[in-house]
């Protein structure tokens, strides 16, 4: 099917539905033709050589397609148009394809069939209305690696320092210890395709010891003790990594400490971490979260994309290498968000109804984004 093109205008946003079913690309010409530049494709080459072609604001993608996928296509498109935002549409409780749009194509919102159209419309008008205003930096190369090519990587870039007094010490609470923390980096460094040689790295060690550049933090909220272990080997001492095991810690450190990636362990109170998870991400959307459980919920993966845009969600047990790679990216893109407020708009989250004492706690977050601006 070739694609349909109501008649152009600058002031319309370019939208794209990719379905195989006709009838269903049928009722979204007749749903969306008046608002948008409606382009209609039915498998995933098409809806690639659309992207290529015009400057597509969103597009939104059937899952269950032949040959190519939706969470294939809108991962293409990640790299193709880092601006055009993405929507997943399934009518299919796919494990894979969740767990996909999040870590692959970093969808905005994963939507589920039969879609009310209300719900429908107000997320394309949404996702139209901040592909026009806000904008996107193109993503890192994020190939696969292997565990060992993903350790070198994160012993890349300047010379360590030590912690700033304060920020270095493990503290006991009546609640328990609070934190740990590592050496730290300067800077995060950039995902590279290869490492470099020992030698090189070598020398570097010898070079003048820098300041801690802000963000650079990894809070895990986590009680269990092999997770806290892996997350330090990934990050091998290059940036400080922190410890709560309750909401309250972790507001605490949040403010006091400032780190900028979030890794939450959902294996247990999994309501009261998706809440919370969802009122960070109200009150600080420059935070970069990673959500890890050992098990795998169509409801619980979705609910977390739509209501706290989690970065990345990974499977216990980690490995270090894995980690690793995704603490990088995760890293990079909370500097990528600090740098550029416009960009935090893409990850606005839907409204939740949770309020009480989650609500209480994490609005004293409120003055950590002027900090982080002002660091």
């Amino acid at each position: 099917m070739m694609e349909m093109q109501q008649s152009s205008s600058p002031a319309r946003p370019r939208l794209l539905f990719v379905d195989d079913e006709q009838r269903v690309l049928n009722s979204m010409r007749i749903m969306f033709r008046r608002e948008f530049d409606l382009f209609l494709a039915s498998h995933g080459a098409q809806a690639l050589d659309i992207v290529k072609d015009k400057d597509i604001d969103v597009i939104v993608a059937d899952h269950r397609m032949p040959q190519m996928t939706g969470v294939e296509v809108l991962t293409k498109v990640r790299k193709l148009s880092p601006r055009t935002v993405r929507i997943l549409l399934t009518g299919y409780a796919d494990l894979d394809a969740v767990e996909g749009s999040i870590n692959d194509g970093e969808v905005f919102r994963f939507l589920t069939k039969p879609c009310a159209p209300k719900q429908l419309r107000d997320t394309v008008e949404l996702a139209a209305k901040l592909a026009r205003s806000a904008p996107a930096i193109p993503p890192p190369d994020d190939r696969e690696l292997s565990d060992a090519e993903a350790l070198e990587i994160i012993l890349e870039g300047d010379t360590v320092s030590q912690a700033p007094a304060g920020r270095g010490a493990a503290t006991e609470t009546p609640g328990g210890r609070e934190f740990t923390s590592t050496t730290v980096l300067p800077d995060a460094p950039r995902i590279a395709a290869t490492s470099r040689p020992a030698a090189e790295t070598r020398r570097e060690s010898a070079t003048p010891a820098k300041r801690l550049a802000n963000g650079l933090g990894v809070l895990v909220f986590s009680s269990d003790e092999e997770m806290i272990e892996t997350v330090q080997r990934a990050v091998r001492a290059r940036v400080p990594v922190y410890r709560a095991t309750n909401v309250v810690q972790v507001v605490k450190i949040l403010t006091e400490q400032r780190p900028g990636v979030l890794i939450t362990d959902i294996s247990s109170e999994k309501r009261t971490i998706q809440s919370m998870t969802a009122r960070l991400k109200q009150h600080l959307p420059e935070l970069v979260t990673i959500v890890v459980s050992p098990h795998r919920d169509v409801l619980d993966m979705v609910w977390l994309i739509n209501h706290g845009q989690i970065f990345r969600f990974l499977r216990k047990p980690l490995s270090p290498g894995r980690c690793a790679v995704n603490l990088q990216a995760a890293l990079q893109h909370h500097r990528m968000l600090l740098a550029n407020p416009d960009l935090v708009k893409r990850h606005e989250v839907e409204e939740t109804q949770d309020a009480g004492v989650m609500d209480s706690v994490i609005s004293k977050l409120r003055s950590v984004r002027r900090l982080w601006a002002h660091a």
